[in-house]
C-alpha cells in the first residue's frame, strides 16, 4: 500500500467536490460496538469515473474509531484514484493520509472523530477503483494533560495548540474577547478563579471558547469551538480581602459535552501527589491578558516559564496572607515575566511524565511584568476533595 502524508489544505479535493459526476458528504453517528458497512457507490460496481465522496464518522464520548478498508483499483498503479483517510476527522484532509494501490488499510482515529474519502480525479480515466470500509466504535482508555506540540507579561507566544486544555471566558454582555482564562478538567467542567465568575455571575451569559490560538481570526484553529455555560460552583470559602484572595476556585459546568480532539484536552490533576508541596519547580502560565501592567492585550495566547516557591518564603517576601491552599510562583530569571490583567482563572501547568499536570489557578499579584516579580495562586492539591465531590466520576487519574 502507498501512503503519503498530506500537510496542505487539498485544494484539489475540495474543489472537485462542485464539480464531478457523483458526489456526496456523508455523516455517521456510530454505536459502541456495532459495525457499519460503508462502500463507494455503484460497489460492488467501480466507482464512476470523476466521481468523490466524502464520509465523516464520530463516535460516543470516550470512545475511539476503528476503520478497515479494502480498496481496490485496475490497473494498480498510482494514477487517477484515491483514498484519502484523516485520523482527526477533518473533511479537508489537512494532515491527511492519501493512497493510491490496492489494498487493505487499517486505522484508529486519534479521538472520536474520523473522516475518509474516495476520489477519482478525471471523468476521462481508464483507472477503475472501489472501495470497501467497516467502522466500529470501542471505548478509549482515559487520558488527560497532551499536548500537540513538544502574552504573560514579558512572555512568549504559546505553539499553535501547546495548551489544549486552555480556555477562554466570554462574558457575553462585554465587548472584551476574553475576561479570565480557565482550563478543561473534564468533559462537561472547566475549572477558573472565583473572583472571574463573581464578576460575571450569570452562568448564561459566559461562553467558554476552546480550542483557540488566535483571536482576531475566526479560521485560524481547526479545533476551535464554544461552549455555552449550564452551571457556575463557585468554592463556599472563597473570600476577597484587602490583601489577596482565598479559596479563589470555581467550577463551570458546560452545556453540552466538550469533544477532543489535538487541540482539546482535559487537563491532568496532581491526585496521586496530593501531599507534594511542588516547591521550586518550573511550570509554565498562559494567558491571552495584557502584556505588561496597564499594556495592551495579546490577540494570541501567551507563555511564561516561573519557578513556584515555598510558602514561608513567598509568605516573607510578598505578605503574610500567604496561607497553605496558596501556591507562589517566581520570576527567578528576572525577566519580568509574570501573569497580568485578563489573565486570571489560568493555568498553572507542571510537565512531568511527558503530560501536563495543573498544580494552581492564577488568582492574584501586584503591578505585573516586573523583574523578579511574584504572584499568588490558588493551590489545586489543598481544593482536591471539593473539586472530587462535582467531577470525580469523570476525571482522568494519571
Amino acid at each position: 500500500m502507498y501512503e503519503l502524508k498530506i500537510t496542505g489544505l487539498l485544494s484539489l479535493l475540495y474543489i472537485s467536490l462542485s464539480c464531478a459526476q457523483q458526489q456526496c458528504t456523508r455523516f455517521f453517528d456510530l454505536i459502541p460496538n456495532r459495525t457499519i458497512n460503508i462502500t463507494s457507490f455503484n460497489y460492488p460496481g467501480a466507482i464512476p469515473s470523476g466521481s468523490n465522496c466524502r464520509f465523516r464518522l464520530k463516535a460516543p464520548s470516550n470512545h475511539v474509531i476503528y476503520l478497515s478498508c479494502r480498496f481496490e483499483l485496475f490497473p494498480d498503479t498510482c494514477g487517477s484514484e484515491f483514498l484519502f483517510i484523516s485520523r482527526d476527522g477533518d473533511l479537508q484532509f489537512r494532515d491527511g493520509e492519501r493512497y493510491c494501490r490496492m489494498g487493505q488499510v487499517n486505522r484508529i482515529s486519534n479521538f472520536q472523530t474520523m473522516a475518509f474519502a474516495y476520489y477519482s480525479s478525471s471523468p476521462q480515466t481508464q483507472q477503475r477503483s472501489r472501495l470497501n470500509c467497516q467502522a466500529v466504535a470501542r471505548p478509549a482508555p482515559c487520558d488527560c494533560g497532551w499536548s500537540f506540540p513538544n502574552r504573560i507579561a514579558n512572555g512568549v507566544e504559546a505553539g499553535k495548540h501547546e495548551f489544549p486544555s486552555m480556555v477562554g471566558l466570554r462574558d457575553l454582555s462585554s465587548n472584551l474577547p476574553i475576561f479570565c482564562g480557565g482550563s478543561i478538567v473534564s468533559e462537561r467542567y472547566i475549572m477558573t478563579a472565583a473572583h472571574c465568575t463573581a464578576r460575571q455571575p450569570v452562568a448564561s451569559r459566559l461562553l467558554a471558547l476552546v480550542g483557540e490560538h488566535d483571536l482576531s481570526t475566526g479560521a485560524e484553529s481547526i479545533y476551535a469551538a464554544q461552549y455555552r455555560i449550564q452551571n457556575i460552583i463557585n468554592h463556599p470559602g472563597y473570600m476577597e480581602t484587602a490583601s489577596g484572595n482565598i479559596n479563589d476556585i470555581a467550577l463551570l459546568q458546560t452545556a453540552t459535552p466538550i469533544e477532543w480532539s489535538r487541540g482539546v484536552a482535559p487537563i491532568c490533576l496532581p491526585i496521586r501527589q496530593a501531599e507534594n508541596s511542588f516547591n521550586y519547580q518550573n511550570v509554565d502560565i498562559m494567558g491571552w491578558g495584557t502584556l505588561g501592567f496597564a499594556a495592551s492585550k495579546s490577540n494570541t495566547l501567551q507563555k511564561a516559564t516561573l519557578l513556584t516557591m515555598d510558602n514561608a518564603v513567598c509568605r516573607s517576601r510578598f505578605n503574610s496572607s500567604i496561607t497553605p491552599s496558596h501556591l507562589c510562583t517566581y520570576d527567578a530569571g528576572g525577566r519580568g515575566q509574570d501573569s497580568c490583567q485578563y489573565d486570571s482563572g489560568g493555568p498553572v501547568i507542571l510537565r512531568q511524565r511527558e503530560r501536563m499536570f495543573q498544580l494552581g489557578v492564577i488568582s492574584y499579584g501586584r503591578a505585573c511584568g516586573q523583574p523578579f516579580g511574584i504572584g499568588v495562586n490558588t493551590r489545586v492539591t489543598s481544593h482536591l476533595n471539593w473539586l472530587w465531590r462535582y467531577i470525580g466520576g469523570s476525571v482522568c487519574v494519571r
